[in-house]
């Protein structure tokens, strides 16, 4: 049992060293999320299905030109649209509206609204790394790869187990005494 607990640790150092990365780009960023995958061709050309954007939430004022990531609240995925048209200084209104688009975004704000809250604003985007996050999209809408990996993994971790216990039963390095 103890050699199966110690063959696990490896895995929980990585996962805990990823969650902490995370938490540390979230405080330098000063958003919950600091990179998203783009699900849409909403934005082409700027950009397309599958690249990785990097946004930062530090600016107090969204400007016209720059990319917001909106969350409305019940939606369960944001938004990345360009904003078009701003408004105040103290609470900003902000309009969007996709690249790839004719018209404008109201009709995606929540009922009632005409513009963009600067509240509802997780991030703007500063960069992106693109085609990266198919394989985060791949995962989603391939429901058999997901199975494949947790296997993998399974098969992985089982291997690991069934190594130690060799190990102790042959002792050290795998020479019989």
């Amino acid at each position: 049992m103890r050699t199966a607990l110690s063959s696990c640790l490896p895995v929980l150092r990585i996962l805990a060293s990823t969650f902490m990365a995370w938490k540390l780009l979230s405080l330098a960023t000063n958003t919950s999320h600091p990179a998203m995958v783009v699900l849409s061709g909403s934005m082409e050309p700027a950009f397309q299905r599958g690249d990785i954007i990097f946004l930062s939430n530090w600016t107090q004022q969204v400007e016209v030109g720059d990319i917001p990531v909106l969350w409305f609240e019940g939606n369960p995925l944001p938004m990345v649209h360009r904003a078009v048209e701003v408004h105040g200084t103290g609470r900003q209104l902000i309009m969007t509206k996709g690249d790839n688009s004719k018209l404008r975004d109201v009709a995606l704000y929540p009922p009632g609204q005409i513009y963009v809250y600067r509240t509802q604003v997780v991030g703007v985007v500063r960069g992106y790394v693109p085609y990266l996050g198919w394989v985060t999209i791949a995962f989603r809408e391939v429901p058999w790869l997901r199975e494949l990996l947790i296997i993998g993994i399974g098969a992985i971790g089982m291997f690991q187990i069934m190594l130690g216990q060799e190990e102790k039963l042959t002792g050290k390095g795998g020479k019989k005494e």
